[in-house]
């Protein structure tokens, strides 16, 4: 295989180890020389410039619809894929999604995540508080991180899992994720599918529960509203809640991993944070600005035959939008290779962009917030990544920390 990085041609793998081990001077070579470009061994567009990339998440002859993908391939009937790919956000019609998300999204609104504030802090005050005077060794994303979003989540849509402690019952619902990313293995996907199984007996269970005695959470919310004709069965309640379940999980368990370790990398600033938490909201935004996306990012699929900045798209081609492109733009974002605290981090398209806008976008960033406040309290000044380490498992062109060593020093 031929590494952009180190070749003059431009011919790459997307999950190359080079590639995945340091996107950026790669997509600093695309936004120069090819920003709209074609990755033959995989048929897709990537698209790495945020001026593109913002222009491309609005155009209508692009979908996230995966079924109009030339490649797609039909998930078994009655599988979980299948009932997302039929009748998911993706799959809905422009006043279907529109309902769709408002029934979803109502108790995940601003207003509706600070009613929620003070549970999420008692959450994650119950996995900081094992942290404090610790000496040696931690493992930051097992004993602290991996556990919170779940139980978060668990409480706002209702559902607990019987008999499975927390960090089981969040590394269930990451294995139910990972299926969704592409150019995952089959493997992936037979272990994911699993796991949903299981998922989804815990949410028909709550639904069973909620019928007969509803309480003030997201499932009983969803058994009593319609939105004009709109309304969700039970099938649909049970996909979208345990995709919920599986998205909260994985993608704030490792932003609260990625947070942590890069004020670590920053030592400077990290204290100066622990000083004035009121920069803490800056911060994530810069922190998911700085780390979050590689080369890879939000998938759309051409509706027809059309043409972008002489790029000729055809029907059913994937076009990708490349997070991590957009995020270290430099023609949007100054000196976009320094984490900055202090930057304007407006546009930020870690959650999206327009009518697909993550819905847990608001509750992410709450619990990213606290997650690191809590941290300041127990992370000692001199404390380090210990980078050699770090295990990572790979999941296509995507990596997940699967742990993350912190040497919080002897206590002296």
């Amino acid at each position: 295989m031929i590494s952009a990085q180190n070749d003059d041609s431009l011919d790459f793998e997307l999950d190359s180890p080079e590639v995945k081990r340091d996107p950026f001077p790669l997509l600093r070579r695309l936004r120069k020389e090819d920003p709209i470009h074609y990755v033959e061994s995989s048929d897709l567009w990537l698209v790495s410039r945020y001026e593109d990339i913002s222009n491309l998440y609005s155009e209508p002859r692009l979908t996230g619809d995966r079924r109009q993908w030339t490649h797609y391939v039909q998930p078994d009937e009655g599988s979980f894929f299948r009932w997302i790919d039929d009748h998911g956000l993706m799959a809905l019609d422009r006043k279907s999604h529109a309902m769709q998300r408002k029934l979803l999204g109502s108790g995940l609104s601003p207003r509706g995540i600070s009613s929620m504030e003070k549970k999420i802090r008692s959450v994650v005050d119950h996995f900081a508080r094992p942290l404090h005077g610790r000496t040696g060794v931690v493992d930051i994303m097992k004993e602290y991180t991996t556990p919170i979003p779940i139980v978060v989540i668990g409480t706002i849509t209702g559902v607990t899992a019987p008999g499975v402690d927390e960090t089981t019952f969040s590394e269930l619902a990451q294995e139910t994720i990972r299926g969704f990313f592409g150019f995952v293995s089959e493997e992936v996907k037979r272990r994911s599918e699993e796991n949903y199984l299981q998922l989804s007996e815990w949410v028909r269970e709550t639904i069973r529960q909620r019928r007969a005695e509803p309480q003030n959470d997201l499932i009983s919310h969803l058994i009593q509203a319609q939105e004009g004709s709109y309304k969700l069965d039970d099938e649909g309640i049970v996909a979208q809640v345990s995709a919920m379940l599986a998205a909260g999980s994985e993608t704030t368990s490792s932003g609260g991993v990625t947070a942590i370790s890069t004020l670590l990398e920053h030592p400077e600033t990290l204290e100066r944070v622990r000083r004035d938490r009121s920069l803490i909201p800056q911060t994530i935004s810069e922190v998911l600005r700085f780390r979050f996306g590689g080369v890879g990012g939000t998938q759309r699929f051409a509706l027809e035959d059309f043409e972008y900045k002489g790029r000729k798209f055809r029907k059913g081609q994937l076009v990708m939008l490349s997070m991590g492109g957009a995020s270290r733009d430099p023609e949007f974002y100054e000196d976009p290779d320094t984490f900055n605290i202090d930057r304007n981090a407006d546009g930020l398209m870690a959650f999206g962009f327009g009518p697909h806008y993550c819905l847990g976008a608001n509750l992410a960033r709450c619990e990213l917030s606290n997650i690191l406040d809590a941290a300041l309290d127990f992370l000692p000044p001199g404390a380090t990544v210990l980078q050699d380490k770090i295990e990572k498992q790979s999941l296509g062109i995507f990596d997940r920390d699967m742990n993350c060593p912190v040497d919080f020093g002897n206590g002296a």
